[in-house]
């Protein structure tokens, strides 16, 4: 699962296996495993994988349990390695938990722990780390006027942006035909991409006619650097 997303376990440029977060030196990419230090009177802690960025920093960390254990249970022990690491970097590294069939994935302090199909890659996981350190609060972006105005389009928008921020992930809208619930999406991913919380935004539709209409007459007009 981890080669399927582009971390080779036996390439040291990506990922460094059995760390010591203890002895290792994290700032300096001195990695030192079990190896270097399982003989040594000092304090060790191995983490299973450490995933590198593109600069050889500590990225990411791979707590692997057996199958028959709940990947869940090796969530302290993740953090206090995770703790290590930023004691030296003073950033916060990104947490998977897996038993080999199931994978959690932590953004860590941003989100709860969350089951997802598969692990990130480097890129997707650099992406997520520059939101983290450059988003803005929804509650100062303002919504846009020209994009929607009724108080019912702009309430619901409120509403959304206030579960975003406590870390909900899923929303229903349900609103009558007519009254711009397309309107209300594209405001939200208006503010989405001014606060740096996203790069991509999927919009789907369940009719053609609705996809183009939604396009020319919206994205088109209130999105046009964005469109490909």
């Amino acid at each position: 699962a981890l080669k399927k997303a582009g971390w080779d376990v036996q390439d040291r440029t990506r990922v460094v296996s059995e760390v010591d977060t203890k002895q290792s030196d994290f700032k300096a990419r001195n990695y030192k495993v079990i190896d270097d230090t399982l003989r040594n009177d000092a304090d060790s802690a191995y983490v299973d994988y450490l995933l590198l960025d593109s600069a050889s920093s500590p990225l990411a960390i791979v707590e692997a349990k057996r199958t028959t254990k709940d990947p869940v249970f090796g969530q302290q022990q993740a953090e206090d390695y995770a703790d290590d690491i930023k004691k030296q970097t003073g950033k916060d590294v990104f947490i998977f938990l897996t038993n080999g069939y199931d994978i959690w994935f932590w953004n860590r302090p941003h989100e709860a722990p969350r089951m997802v199909k598969g692990f990130h890659g480097r890129e997707a996981l650099e992406r997520i780390r520059f939101q983290n350190v450059s988003k803005k609060p929804l509650s100062n972006v303002p919504i846009n006027p020209k994009i929607v105005d009724r108080p019912f389009q702009i309430e619901a928008v409120k509403r959304v942006l206030e579960g975003i921020e406590k870390g909900k992930r899923k929303f229903l809208i349900v609103h009558a035909t007519g009254t711009g619930k397309t309107r209300v999406a594209m405001a939200i991913i208006d503010v989405l991409l001014r606060a740096k919380r996203a790069q991509r935004i999927l919009f789907l539709a369940d009719r053609k006619a609705l996809r183009d209409q939604a396009f020319n007459d919206g994205f088109k007009v209130f999105f046009p650097n964005e469109l490909k």
